[in-house]
């Protein structure tokens, strides 16, 4: 697929930063041959993808904002808070801070990201926005990355959790809140140590919980999609049952007020789950909690909530369930542990990073390249499950990951 990023004749300057950008990301190992610059006629800026087409201007120059599908606000009145529908605001001061400020295009929540510093330049900043979203980054990650960047040097991808803003929780003023709010009154949630974890099956059925911890997983988690079950309080009682039996990590997928009623060892939440939860309950429980991400905003999102692992993905297409995201490749998994690893965690023995689980698609074809990646474990769903013999691929997958990162066989 050809992408296009369309600079107008006028603002024929952003295609050296735009082109600089580009190499940047060739450099960290994302594909950018598809990704053509040109010139054009227009006046507003283009990422041309197929049949479509997104629409950017700017106040760095001349242009109706109404005709944008996002307009770059890089000034505005002094504290004002106010941002309106395809506006993005950026560098607005919030007492001693700086904020980014957008109205999300899909849901018309209001988000923000917090910063202790001013972008520096502002066309980089632009042409940076422009690459990640031909690069297909969603709007939120695309802005989180190039504000990163502006704490970087010219040629270097951010990496480093120092180098990256703060998503918004809460803010009256904006009429931001998110359900779970991290107060002063919550502390981590039970750590798990970084090799706990191993192979991380995820289940549909109470008999799959059973029939592979009998075959030695130390770690699984059951998935039941349909809350009308009518066996399903019975499966998670069973699978609590069978973890303490095993001497097993057994999370329990959404229905956490079952997982707390009957004391379950952890829970994974998604996105959408966690508004609906109560964290702080959860917390006082001493409960275990998992927690899916999709790109670096949800990522830096939910680490505000110091959470036992992290999980990542889905790296590889995958049926098993309808997804709110695009694959994420290798690369972004390489770039999103690299951020997790420098993310400060003073709790026990570790300093940096939380566990981190990679999930979606994976099998045994692509496993060694997953875990190359350095992640902490490997989610896995109809490797095992749909497998003629599920001992014999449990024991393929624990081969390779008793390979570590850098190609050395564990003792």
């Amino acid at each position: 697929m050809m992408v296009e990023i369309r600079i107008p004749k006028e603002q024929s300057e952003l295609i050296a930063q735009v082109q600089l950008a580009l190499s940047t990301a060739n450099n960290q190992d994302f594909d950018t041959e598809y990704v053509a610059v040109v010139e054009s006629n227009s006046n507003d800026c283009q990422v041309v993808m197929n049949t479509f087409c997104h629409r950017i201007g700017s106040d760095l120059w001349q242009i109706d904002s109404n005709e944008c599908d996002f307009y770059i606000q890089y000034q505005h009145p002094c504290n004002s808070l106010s941002v309106a529908e395809h506006h993005i605001l950026i560098d607005v001061r919030d007492n001693n801070q700086t904020l980014d400020i957008w109205v999300h295009p899909l849901s018309g929540e209001v988000r923000a990201l917090r910063s202790n510093t001013n972008v520096r330049e502002s066309k980089q900043h632009l042409a940076w926005l422009l690459v990640l979203l031909a690069l297909d980054f969603p709007l939120e990650d695309a802005l989180t990355v190039a504000r990163a960047k502006n704490n970087v040097s010219r040629e270097t991808w951010p990496s480093k959790y120092c180098d990256f803003p703060t998503p918004v929780l809460h803010h009256e003023a904006l009429g931001i809140s998110v359900g779970w709010r991290q107060s002063e009154t919550l502390t981590a949630f039970h750590q798990l140590s970084e090799g706990s974890l191993g192979l991380y099956p995820v289940v549909d059925s109470v008999e799959w919980v059973e029939r592979l911890l009998k075959m030695g997983i130390k770690t699984i988690q059951l998935r039941i999609k349909e809350p009308a079950t009518e066996t399903l309080e019975q499966q998670i009682i069973q699978a609590i049952a069978l973890g303490r039996e095993f001497d097993a990590q057994v999370f329990i997928n959404d229905y956490w007020q079952l997982a707390l009623e009957h004391k379950a060892f952890g829970v994974h939440l998604g996105q959408e789950d966690l508004e609906e939860s109560n964290i702080e309950q959860l917390q006082q429980a001493g409960i275990s909690l998992g927690l899916s991400t999709h790109g670096y905003y949800e990522l830096l999102r939910i680490a505000q909530l110091k959470p036992s692992y992290i999980a990542l993905g889905h790296i590889f297409p995958t049926t098993t369930k309808q997804m709110p995201s695009n694959p994420q490749g290798l690369v972004r998994l390489a770039l999103y542990q690299q951020l997790i690893s420098s993310i400060p965690n003073s709790i026990g023995t570790k300093t940096q990073g939380y566990p981190t689980v990679a999930i979606g698609g994976i099998d045994l074809s692509n496993a060694a390249q997953v875990w190359h990646c350095g992640v902490s474990s490997l989610a896995v769903v109809r490797a095992i499950t749909l497998s003629e013999s599920p001992q014999q691929v449990i024991d393929q997958f624990r081969r390779i990951m008793a390979v570590n990162q850098r190609g050395v066989r564990h003792a």
